[in-house]
């Protein structure tokens, strides 16, 4: 943790390269560096100049305990060109096998790396080092100017929207887990992990909505049936042509799908976004999604701003 005002100023220079409309803030960078299955003394590395600067830094993140790691590093923009990014890659890729080795777990395992596709820098050098594309991820936007319509169908009986309250967080993490069961390279959301996400500063509460079920007593306790969870950063405003909201998670549970619900969520958190000034609203979505959301997401006024892709070796 004592190099990280050096990854920050790092992460914030070759942001502006890799990540144009993106603005990595200290508390940001600072949350990258913790999680119950990384450990930062093992699983990343920085690399320094004979000045003290920081020129690279990748991790190898455990996806879960047995299955998956993800890579995610970067090379001052500065310093690039020297073969600095295939060295660190390297080390990565070792070091995911050794996580991996050390799991015990003898299942097919996947070791994945991504950037966004006008990165051509990064995707050669996945491509150049054995690693294939596998999935693509779609940012989508949407202008709160436009207008926004009214749920298709009512709520089934028993089911009330409501924002995000503190009372309602452990419920709400158990849905989200169920929504994105069985979602490519999803894996459960520790109560840790989920205690600390929401406690960063752009976790929008009031902006929030649940769907919500029972009447809230002992012997029938509230429910989380759904979600749609906010993001407002005020540091990425300005990249982006003003107050936008992100639409970090949404999701339905299983046993509550077709009901109408992921809709009638995200048409009622756009209108809450709206009122508070928002300009626009932004999500991100797997591109061969199997619950038919980036459809829904197109119907409800959404476009493609750029995509992404995961390479992977599977071992």
């Amino acid at each position: 943790m004592a190099d990280l005002d050096l990854l920050h100023t790092l992460m914030r220079v070759a942001g502006e390269v890799d990540h144009p409309r993106e603005v990595y803030s200290r508390e940001l960078v600072e949350r990258g560096l913790t999680g119950e299955r990384f450990d930062l003394s093992a699983d990343a590395v920085i690399a320094l100049s004979d000045g003290g600067e920081a020129v690279a830094y990748g991790e190898a993140k455990p996806a879960d305990a047995e299955t998956g790691v993800f890579l995610d590093g970067v090379v001052h923009p500065g310093w690039r060109g020297h073969g600095i990014g295939r060295a660190l890659l390297s080390w990565q890729e070792a070091r995911a096998r050794q996580l991996l080795a050390a799991s015990g777990s003898d299942r097919p395992a996947r070791i994945a790396v991504g950037a966004r596709e006008e990165n051509e820098d990064a995707l050669s050098l996945f491509r150049a080092t054995g690693f294939q594309p596998v999935r693509w991820w779609l940012e989508l936007w949407r202008s709160l100017d436009e207008p926004i319509p009214e749920p298709g169908r009512a709520l089934p009986e028993g089911v009330s929207l409501r924002a995000y309250s503190a009372e309602l967080s452990e419920p709400t993490r158990l849905a989200m887990n169920d929504a994105f069961r069985g979602h490519w390279g999803s894996q459960p959301t520790t109560a840790q992990e989920w205690e600390e996400e929401h406690a960063l500063e752009a976790f929008a509460p009031h902006l929030s909505r649940l769907a919500v079920t029972g009447a809230g007593t002992a012997e029938e306790p509230h429910v989380v049936v759904g979600a749609v969870l906010i993001d407002v950063d005020e540091v990425d405003w300005e990249l982006n042509g003003g107050p936008f909201a992100y639409l970090a998670m949404i999701g339905v549970v299983h046993a509550w799908r077709g009901k109408g619900l992921s809709s009638a969520l995200l048409l009622s958190a756009l209108r809450a976004c709206r009122d508070a000034g928002m300009l626009n609203a932004a999500l991100d979505v797997d591109a061969a999604n199997p619950s038919g959301a980036v459809e829904m997401y197109s119907k409800l006024g959404f476009a493609e701003r750029e995509r992404s892709v995961t390479y992977a070796k599977h071992i």
